[in-house]
């Protein structure tokens, strides 16, 4: 089989050697964690050095950080649990947001009758910090639930800025960090966030782990045990909990020089892909800033089903944006936000990423969308 140039790193992510490492060496632990025994003691043991080891890297307390399956999970856990301890009246967030926190938030302001309110954003898709000030003064203590990048479009959310106006405002903030943990250098404990969630296999860790920082008290959404201090019921998985403490310290030790080498290699995709396909069009501000491994684009009149679909076959993986939405004949409720003409492209980068793999990208690019266009003439 030919070589598969990869571009879908924002959507998941190879498991790099550190973490295979942790998984192979956790294996044979098999007890039950929760046992009393020492081997199931042994088990304990893993679970929280990997707890205290995260929690280091991520500049927090070991307390405030609880292993979960997944993203979705701790968002689910987080919001569902503030809203019902808190009594949150109401729920202020955007329409660009994650489908799992979108659901999830209309999910729990229907059945408790809280108000859902969203905060306008600009046509490059930028939050209005003036509209989420404004719909503060007027519902204070409400809950926000604001990602830190997007992940279709790779916009950066002024985190400091958002957080300062929900403590003015009393307000507790939910921060989706997926995007940016393991892809920065985060310090949670000095942000103004009560909230944040991270997944394993977005910075080269395991599937089926996640994480979900809290400051502020909840209560576990799952029924039945005691895991993780009485926060989520259910058997941990451990050596994808070992996993994960392994792939953060990989991504944030080769943050200061991988960072530079992607985000390069960003700009120089972008760049040819303007000079052999000149009518191409940027979505969102990938283009000034943005995360640094992240391009949005379409091809006005290209239909990008049948481009990706087409780049596949060249050997080439790109995305038309969430994972977790694809499937369907619609635009990503992102795109249509937007109000884009069409569905774009998502192209993300990651460590294996060479610079010929994005050469190799761009000429099959242009080499398809000339056919396309002479076809159509």
């Amino acid at each position: 089989m030919s070589k598969i140039r990869y571009f879908d790193y924002i959507a998941s992510t190879p498991l790099c050697t550190e973490a295979k490492q942790a998984i192979m060496d956790t294996l044979d632990i098999f007890a039950n964690p929760s046992a009393t025994h020492r081997l199931g003691q042994k088990s304990r043991v893993v679970i929280e050095n990997a707890r205290n080891k995260t929690a280091a890297l991520l500049h927090c307390k070991p307390d405030n950080l609880i292993f979960t399956s997944g993203a979705t999970e701790a968002i689910n856990l987080g919001i569902q649990s503030v809203c019902k301890k808190f009594d949150v009246q109401t729920i202020i967030t955007s329409p660009l947001e994650h489908a799992a926190l979108l659901k999830t938030t209309e999910h729990i302001a229907q059945i408790q009758q809280i108000q859902l309110l969203h905060v306008v954003h600009n046509k490059l898709g930028i939050i209005d910090l003036k509209n989420l000030d404004d719909l503060l003064a007027a519902h204070p203590k409400a809950l926000v639930c604001l990602m830190h990048a997007n992940n279709e479009i790779g916009n950066l959310l002024p985190i400091k800025e958002v957080g300062k106006l929900c403590r003015q405002h009393q307000a507790l903030f939910f921060c989706d960090m997926v995007q940016t943990i393991g892809k920065y250098p985060i310090y949670l404990d000095e942000l103004p966030i009560d909230f944040a969630v991270g997944s394993a296999h977005k910075f080269y860790g395991s599937k089926g782990c996640g994480l979900l920082y809290h400051k502020q008290n909840i209560d576990s959404l799952l029924l039945g045990g005691h895991q993780e201090r009485n926060l989520r019921a259910g058997t941990e998985n451990i050596a994808a909990i070992a996993a994960i403490a392994e792939a953060l310290e990989m991504t944030l030790k080769t943050y200061p020089t991988e960072k530079q080498r992607i985000e390069d290699l960003k700009f120089f995709c972008i760049k040819l892909l303007q000079e052999k396909i000149p009518e191409i069009c940027f979505v969102g501000n990938c283009q000034n800033g943005g995360l640094y491994n992240l391009i949005n684009c379409y091809i006005p009149d290209i239909e990008t089903d049948i481009l990706v679909m087409q780049l596949d076959m060249a050997g080439i993986a790109v995305s038309m944006g969430s994972a977790c939405s694809s499937g369907t004949a619609r635009p990503s409720h992102v795109v249509q936000a937007l109000g884009l003409p069409q569905k774009s492209i998502r192209i993300s980068l990651g460590i294996p990423t060479q610079k010929e793999d994005i050469e190799y990208m761009v000429a099959q690019m242009e080499k398809l969308v000339k056919n396309r266009t002479k076809t159509k003439v």
